[in-house]
């Protein structure tokens, strides 16, 4: 758990790194594009991360459920 944590803090610093390229508007319109692409992509990675721990979370609440 503690490495999907330190692998996610990583992905969303990536990500906060990202919109603050975007913020700048210095950017070519290539590069906005391939920002936005690897932003995209980070958003959906961070997601699925959440995702998965949020089933652990509920599978735990349920094994506590049924051992009360």
């Amino acid at each position: 758990m503690a490495a999907s944590l330190k692998n996610y803090e990583k992905k969303y610093a990536a990500l906060e790194e990202i919109v603050r390229h975007l913020d700048e508007n210095e950017l070519s319109i290539s590069e906005l594009l391939t920002q936005y692409k690897k932003g995209l992509t980070l958003v959906q990675e961070c997601s699925q991360m959440l995702d998965t721990v949020e089933t652990e979370i509920q599978q735990i609440i349920e094994e506590v459920r049924i051992s009360e």
